[in-house]
């Protein structure tokens, strides 16, 4: 029996009545009170709400059929039971109870055991339409919670709800939809082509299948000027009998994900400084059309595919001036400015040719036009020459010297055919090598290579065999190690060496170490940094392993990552992969990037940080303070430590400003609980200041010099 203390309430005047009603009652465990009449029995329910009202008909003071009526006015009664029990067996007095409200109607004398069970089938009713209104306010409230749009349809694809959020997106109110067809309510396009997007509705309603529909879906709103960037996926809604009654379509607006996608893909592929195609890009591309041709050489069916593209390789002349004279700041604004000559010049060839210019790095730029000939090339390169040669930079900086400097700009030209078999990189080299014959012959020239132009490389080039061979060799490489110390320890006879960074040297297979800053551009120019990052890892990680006493005590080791390898998902798997075989503890391993390359590929940065921190690696940002957007981004990084750059350090004697800087990392980087670390500390003086600002760490000669990475060299 469904009575679980259900509260019964008794209205009728007569004693011995109300007296047996609580003896059968009370005895099938129901909690019961009386009334004497009509009045009573609104007086009573408006204090308290009983589960269900047994009411005689006729009664003093006020009738039962009027006390129904009265009771039904009252609020939070609709789903209130009233059975009439009464005496009156006329069609006038039953008619007239259920028009007041009763649920029953009973004659007297009263069959008890009838009455029983209608008590306790009219309360399980009660129970499970009180149970289904709250399910059904639930999912009510649900759906007009969840942040997602919601709309369902009829199996006929005729709108029958939306949600809140569903109206919102649309611009329908659910009232308005309701009955329209899907496509008027809910009106998408395809992003890129703008093209109509009819719903698949069959899918779902006939053959009962889900749909996801494509990526670059978007939403008009209602008004025809809202556009919503949306996900969505649809399902056939089923009744119990496992057929198909409509449609349930869900989406979310994904506008600005979709944005910071798109940000983040074009900062992956461009220049910061420039807005121009980045050297990676470049690359890629300049690979695709060589391989192309490789495919199709000795091919003489395909020999139509064979076709002819000019790579131009160009150096601005005296832009060293230019930054010596008035500093960094107007030599990036030069570069922009070269930047926007060479492409506007360019962007007039688009059409005719695949156009793809790029910033290489420094003041060097790519142009790689596709299906291109060598005269037209030429033609090009003259005009790039002569546009870049009537310019005159003005800089009137406040600090900087003033002037009006002019420059020029030396074009090394390689043709790309189908007889050159030879990799991307060697074209690279080839036009590089042009570029440096051009300078040598008094600058501001173009020269088209010739093979005996290899002579000439510049010194960058020469590094690339050392480079490859040094990786094949014994001790082609070095690592040394330099200690981070707690500022609190630096005076302290307690200092130890337990936390260090990594760092590179190279064999010149004369006897000579050397820094990496002489030969790391060509290693970046040629694909080459995450062979020698992962190197450098492989070369650490067994360290380790060979010293497990040393690595028992090492608090940190910290190993530089180039943003080239934090691209390479092959690179990412090969580090999980040896991290995991050596079974050093990944806590004692951070892993640092130049600010810069996480800036300017910050998805990658933060994909790779995020897969090593799951192991429980640490992550810093190397050079902090380098790019103005450092603030900015820092919050949307994993970052356990920052490394501020060390042009603020060495000047903060001397630069209030520089001063300032250092004190604002240190309080932004507090701020988020990272810990700052202040390297190129070269003496005291900056030592002190470093410490009254609170940086958490020093790194530097005046510490401790680096040394090479031998056990006898430390002193834990």
């Amino acid at each position: 029996m469904i009575n679980a203390r259900a509260h019964i309430l008794i209205v009728d005047d007569a004693p011995l009545i109300r007296g047996m009603f609580i003896q059968i009652l009370q005895k099938c465990g129901y909690q019961v009170d009386t009334v004497e009449n009509g009045q009573q029995a609104i007086e009573y329910v408006a204090a308290k709400t009983p589960d269900l009202i047994l009411m005689d008909a006729d009664m003093p003071v006020l009738d039962g059929i009027a006390a129904v009526t009265a009771i039904r006015q009252l609020p939070h009664t609709q789903h209130l039971p009233i059975v009439m029990v009464t005496a009156f067996v006329e069609r006038e007095w039953v008619d007239r109870a259920y028009t007041a409200g009763a649920v029953d109607y009973v004659t007297k004398p009263v069959n008890w055991d009838v009455l029983r069970n209608r008590i306790h089938y009219i309360l399980q009713a009660k129970h499970a339409e009180e149970a289904l209104f709250e399910e059904k306010e639930k999912a009510q409230v649900t759906l007009a919670s969840i942040a997602d749009g919601v709309i369902t349809t009829d199996a006929k694809g005729y709108v029958e709800y939306l949600n809140p959020i569903a109206a919102k997106l649309t611009g329908w109110h659910n009232e308005q939809a309701r009955g329209l067809p899907l496509k008027q309510v809910f009106n998408i396009i395809e992003e890129n082509s703008g093209q109509p997007i009819e719903f698949p509705i069959y899918i779902c309603t006939v053959e009962g299948r889900m749909i996801d529909l494509s990526e670059d879906t978007v939403l008009i709103h209602r008004n025809g000027k809202k556009r919503f960037a949306i996900e969505d996926s649809a399902a056939p809604i089923r009744d119990r009998n496992g057929d198909i009654i409509g449609m349930v379509l869900v989406f979310h607006d994904v506008t600005e994900n979709r944005k910071l996608t798109q940000k983040l893909s074009y900062q992956a592929k461009h220049d910061a400084l420039t807005d121009l195609w980045n050297l990676h890009e470049f690359n890629a591309r300049l690979e695709k059309v060589v391989n192309h041709n490789h495919r199709h050489d000795n091919n003489v069916e395909n020999s139509v595919l064979i076709s002819e593209h000019a790579l131009l390789y160009m150096d601005l002349d005296r832009f060293k001036i230019v930054n010596d004279t008035c500093g960094h700041e107007a030599g990036d604004q030069l570069l922009r400015d070269v930047a926007l000559i060479l492409k506007k010049q360019t962007e007039i060839h688009h059409g005719i040719h695949q156009v793809t210019l790029a910033r290489l790095g420094g003041d060097e730029f790519g142009l790689l036009l596709e299906f291109c000939s060598q005269q037209h090339a030429l033609n090009i390169a003259y005009n790039l020459r002569a546009n870049i040669e009537k310019f005159r930079f003005y800089w009137d900086g406040s600090r900087q010297e003033k002037g009006i400097f002019t420059i020029g700009i030396s074009i090394g030209l390689v043709m790309i055919t189908a007889d050159i078999l030879v990799s991307h990189e060697s074209i690279l080299a080839m036009a590089d090598a042009a570029c440096y014959t051009a300078k040598n012959a008094g600058r501001n020239n173009i020269h088209v290579y010739q093979k005996e132009d290899a002579k000439g490389l510049k010194q960058e080039i020469q590094w690339l065999p050392l480079l490859r061979n040094n990786f094949e060799i014994e001790n082609g490489f070095v690592l040394f190690y330099q200690p981070i110390v707690a500022t609190e320890q630096v005076l302290s006879s307690q200092q130890t060496s337990h936390h260090y960074e990594i760092l590179l040297r190279m064999n010149d297979g004369k006897g000579n170490l050397i820094l990496p800053g002489a030969f790391l551009s060509t290693t970046e120019r040629y694909n080459l940094m995450a062979k020698l990052d992962q190197w450098v890892i492989n070369k650490v990680l067994h360290w380790l392993t060979q010293h497990p006493q040393h690595t028992e005590k090492l608090s940190l080791v910290h190993i530089n990552v180039s943003g080239y390898s934090m691209s390479d998902k092959n690179f990412i798997e090969s580090l999980i992969h040896g991290l995991q075989e050596s079974h050093i503890p990944p806590e004692k391993l951070c892993f640092e990037v130049n600010e810069t390359c996480a800036i300017t590929s910050l998805s990658h940065t933060d994909y790779f940080a995020n897969e090593l921190k799951k192991l429980g690696c640490y992550f810093a940002l190397d050079n902090f303070g380098s790019g103005i957007a450092s603030f900015a981004y820092l919050k949307h990084l994993p970052v356990d430590f920052i490394k501020i750059d060390k042009v603020l350090i060495q000047h903060m004697l001397t630069d209030s400003i520089d001063y300032a800087m250092v004190d604002a990392i240190h309080k932004l980087a507090s701020l988020m609980s990272l810990q700052t670390i202040a390297e190129h500390v070269e003496e005291e003086e900056i030592f002190k200041q470093l410490q009254t600002i609170g940086v958490n760490y020093i790194q530097g000669h005046w510490i401790a010099p680096a040394k090479p990475l031998y056990l006898d060299n430390f002193n834990p």
